[in-house]
């Protein structure tokens, strides 16, 4: 009786430790064929000046801001072709950080590097905001897309215009992230020269005896 009993036993233990093996290496199998992160993009190194424009005067970006849609890390694009009413991200393709962050970053870079004219009192500083409106790739057709990126820029005295760029984008996220690096690159120089040509503000009391 008790080495019926004992292996009885056994045959349950056995059983546990074929269903532990076999829950383990479903365990493992799915470990195995989960997908890799998504990659991590940015707009890579800022360009060089270009020798054509010449600041008036020397111009700051302040801060880029963005609403809500363009806050998060997704690469954002529309199929108006088939449905133009979604707004998609990419599963496998990110920012590096939220674009207005990516924005501020390369054109505060880019606009260190300007030229500006050699009688222009350094003392002066024309500060700049930006509000990034928007920036999503559009697709037209399977493999025809541009992303279109929308500011506004608000100078220190209040002074406001708008500023908009296409490129052409291709048919993925990589074509996405160069056309919005260089729809940004085109912006920068733009905002730079018509902010220079503005009237820094005098502070209050200034010129007064």
């Amino acid at each position: 009786m008790n080495e019926h009993i004992e292996l009885q036993r056994t045959g349950g233990v056995r059983r546990v430790l074929l269903l532990g093996g076999l829950a383990l290496a479903a365990t493992l199998s799915a470990c195995g064929s989960r997908p890799p992160p998504p990659t991590q993009m940015d707009l890579g190194p800022a360009p060089a000046w270009p020798q054509q424009t010449v600041l008036a005067k020397r111009v700051e970006l302040q801060a880029v801001t963005a609403p809500e849609t363009l806050q998060g890390t997704g690469i954002a694009y529309r199929l108006v072709d088939s449905d133009p009413y979604a707004r998609r991200v990419y599963r496998d393709s990110r920012w590096a950080a939220p674009l207005p962050v990516l924005v501020a970053s390369r054109m505060r870079q880019q606009i260190a590097r300007a030229t500006v004219a050699a009688g222009a009192d350094p003392q002066v500083v024309i500060s700049v905001t930006l509000e990034l409106e928007e920036s999503l790739q559009n697709f037209s057709g399977a493999s025809r897309s541009e992303v279109q990126v929308r500011v506004m820029a608000t100078a220190e005295d209040g002074t406001q215009r708008a500023f908009d760029r296409s490129e052409p984008a291709g048919s993925n996220a990589e074509g996405a992230v160069k056309a919005t690096a260089a729809a940004v690159d085109a912006l920068g120089p733009e905002i730079a020269a018509w902010a220079a040509t503005l009237s820094p503000r005098v502070p209050q009391g200034r010129g007064r005896r």
